[in-house]
């Protein structure tokens, strides 16, 4: 019977604690918020990377230049032993001097310039005379030459040079010879030459008088 007459004052405290109960755990919490639909976002390729080149450095004034070793010196190569030799030259300049000595038929013979050879080098062989290379110079330039010889006394005498001949321009007329500026006072094929001499041969009308000779110097 207690029961009957209690049951409210014992079940209302509990109701009401049932109450708060539920309220305290309720009121903490939010509800829920239904979540948005997010955008959808295009699906993007990233495009493929092409690396540039990478360029060299540029030299600039202030790198060094690369050192070259300088070639070893050669040594000077021998050089050939200049082997001896002499001038030689004809002219027959007093016959345009003189014109009127001369054999009409050998005018023909005389150079405009007076010169049958212009001065020529002429290597020595060995014991070469005026007259060796006189006669080596004729035959190498095809001038005429005629002379005569002696063998008695070894000598030459010269009779003519490019047709032109003693006695063609008068009784004193002939070839001389002069070695560095001289003439000898022996004949041709006895004065032996050496390195440096100076030949020339002349025509002179006046027995050497009108070339500087003073005298008649040929062959002996």
């Amino acid at each position: 019977m207690w029961w009957k007459r209690n049951k409210w004052k014992v079940l209302i405290p509990l109701l009401i604690a049932a109450a708060l109960c539920a309220a305290f755990f309720l009121g903490g919490k939010q509800p829920e918020q239904p979540a948005q639909a997010q955008p959808e976002q295009a699906e993007q390729t990233p495009e493929a990377i092409v690396p540039e080149p990478i360029a060299e450095p540029e030299p600039t004034a202030e790198q060094p230049e690369p050192v070259t070793e300088p070639e070893p010196a050669k040594a000077p190569e021998p050089q050939p032993e200049a082997k001896p030799s002499c001038t030689i030259s004809i002219r027959c300049d007093t016959l345009l001097q003189n014109p009127e000595l001369l054999d009409p038929e050998k005018a023909a013979f005389v150079p405009d310039s007076g010169v049958l050879l212009p001065e020529t080098k002429v290597e020595l062989q060995a014991d070469d005379t005026v007259f060796t290379v006189l006669k080596r110079v004729c035959m190498e330039n095809a001038i005429h030459m005629e002379f005569s010889e002696t063998p008695m006394y070894e000598s030459a005498y010269i009779e003519g040079i490019g047709n032109l001949y003693e006695f063609d321009a008068g009784e004193l007329s002939g070839w001389m010879y002069k070695v560095n500026g001289v003439f000898p006072n022996f004949g041709c094929s006895k004065y032996t030459l050496s390195d440096g001499d100076v030949i020339v041969w002349v025509y002179t009308c006046d027995l050497g008088a009108d070339v500087g000779g003073g005298g008649w110097q040929n062959g002996a």
